[in-house]
């Protein structure tokens, strides 16, 4: 069965001889599935996503390689086509949603636009699709939160407000770029598991973006573990969690998140000598690949 998802030989770089920042990034994400995207800050996670919804910055543009949503090569699609089948087939949840939401405009419009200007519904139906969505990620007084601003709504009820819009017009992939970092901890478990419960009703295919193993493990069945803009491992959850795959990296990873049900036991740092091995394969990849791209 081919994947939704698949992104094949991805090089990005910043301007036109600057660095690489994602290097022949391959991963693929199937119907239906839950796909995790991990690795440390700055590791290329949130510019894999941004690249696939072609939201790169002006300074940033990809070499070579091919995303391919449905069988449909994107960058083979004209600027026009590729925004209306992105916008038509997949959503993004975002990092805050604070900043993601307009704070001069009321918070229904925002959620509504998409299905009005990409879709075609008439307002009155899609504010109907909006609270039925408001209801479903257990909004109260979903009616009030439509006429709302975003500064009159606490940052978990914002970002409920984001999962509706990212459901509403049943996308088949929604790219959720580390949707609980702008949360406290109490409001965090509880939007992972909304995330989760309206992803198994709906069937949608996530890729989640996170530095978390411990969410990989809760709600991922795949993963890929970025490493300096490289994927250095891409293997089932269960495969790695039991130490029966991935890079000695990706496990090492798992031994350096803290053990809640273990508080005294130390933690456990990823050993230099796989960060140095890595920074050298790197450092020679990206030496052979300029010789071609400088």
């Amino acid at each position: 069965m081919s994947a939704l998802l698949d992104i094949q030989g991805l090089n990005i770089r910043l301007g036109r001889r600057g660095p690489r920042l994602l290097r022949d990034v391959s991963l693929r994400v199937q119907r239906g599935e839950v796909h995790g995207l991990v690795g440390e800050s700055g590791a290329g996670k949130s510019m894999i996503g941004k690249t696939i919804a072609g939201l790169l910055p002006p300074t940033v543009r990809q070499v070579s390689g091919t995303i391919t949503l449905d069988g449909t090569d994107l960058s083979a699609l004209g600027k026009h086509k590729r925004r209306r089948m992105i916008g038509a087939r997949t959503a993004i949840i975002p990092q805050d949603p604070l900043s993601a939401l307009n704070p001069c405009r009321r918070v229904g419009p925002q959620v509504t636009d998409r299905l009005v200007h990409i879709l075609g519904w008439d307002r009155s139906r899609a504010e109907a699709r909006a609270l039925e969505l408001f209801n479903e990620v257990s909004i109260r007084a979903p009616e009030r939160v439509l006429r709302a601003y975003p500064h009159e709504l606490s940052g978990g009820m914002r970002q409920r407000v984001l999962i509706a819009a990212a459901f509403a017009a049943e996308p088949e992939l929604i790219i959720a770029d580390e949707p609980t970092t702008a949360l406290d901890v109490t409001v965090q478990r509880q939007i992972l598991r909304l995330i989760a419960d309206m992803q198994a009703r709906h069937g949608t295919a996530l890729l989640f973006v996170t530095h978390d193993m411990g969410v990989v493990a809760k709600i991922c069945q795949s993963v890929s573990v970025l490493f300096a803009g490289t994927v250095v491992s891409q293997t089932p959850v269960e495969a790695l969690f039991a130490g029966d795959g991935g890079h000695p990296y990706a496990r090492a990873l798992i031994q350096a998140t803290p053990r809640y049900d273990a508080p005294d036991d130390s933690l456990l740092p990823v050993p230099p000598s796989i960060i140095e091995g890595l920074r050298h394969d790197i450092a020679a990849a990206d030496a052979a690949w300029g010789n071609g791209h400088g």
